[in-house]
């Protein structure tokens, strides 16, 4: 059974998917959650501490679901990173109910407050952490396989992550300048394992 808090920030994350973060009242989640006004003031001081902290709780919320989505069975390197640029492009088509529209709305909203712009850029700096160290994690898999060379530095991760986000946009449909240039875009497994091949040509052993 949910927790009375994971209640509220589910109540917060729905409200702010549908009207936006200015939407959001302390009334209206606790209408949401069906949950007493003062209820919500025993878990939370300010309208901003719930957005902040609900923008952490869909942070560890969307790296628990690709944990377990990537590393409930041990499926190898390449199903491993195919199962992740999957999610890399089901997440850009959700469009602006997404979680990084959720962070840009925060960062347009509270760039006045001080102090809760930087909890918020805090929350994202842990969040794409903890994705860096999945992504880590699958790269030494990889290694372990011999499919693809040791990283020589940290910044070989950055490019890895920073070239599996800008294909899996690329391929998504969502950008059109691969077809205006004549690329083939074929179905979603055609998709992923073209871009598979092609970090394998910069990575390869």
């Amino acid at each position: 059974m949910m927790s009375k808090k994971n209640l509220l920030y589910e109540a917060a994350m729905t409200i702010m998917i549908r009207e936006g973060v200015n939407g959001l009242t302390i009334s209206k989640v606790a209408n949401e959650a069906n949950i007493g006004k003062s209820t919500v003031y025993e878990y939370f001081n300010s309208k901003d501490e719930l957005i902040y902290k609900t923008i952490n709780y869909m942070g560890e919320k969307y790296v628990e679901e690709i944990q377990q989505r990537l590393f409930t069975d041990n499926k190898g390197f390449e199903m491993t990173i195919k199962g992740l640029i999957k999610i890399i492009i089901a997440t850009i088509r959700q469009g602006n109910t997404n979680f990084i529209f959720m962070i840009s709305e925060c960062d347009k909203t509270f760039k006045s407050k001080v102090d809760t712009h930087e909890q918020i850029k805090n929350i994202m700096l842990g969040i794409r952490m903890k994705l860096y160290n999945l992504l880590e994690e699958i790269i030494e898999l990889g290694v372990k396989e011999g499919i693809i060379d040791k990283p020589k530095d940290k910044m070989t991760f950055v490019i890895w992550q920073n070239l599996l986000v800008i294909l899996s946009y690329e391929f998504s449909g969502e950008d059109v300048f691969l077809e205006q240039n004549d690329i083939t875009i074929g179905d979603d497994e055609e998709n992923i394992d073209t871009i598979y091949d092609l970090l394998l040509k910069i990575f390869k052993s």
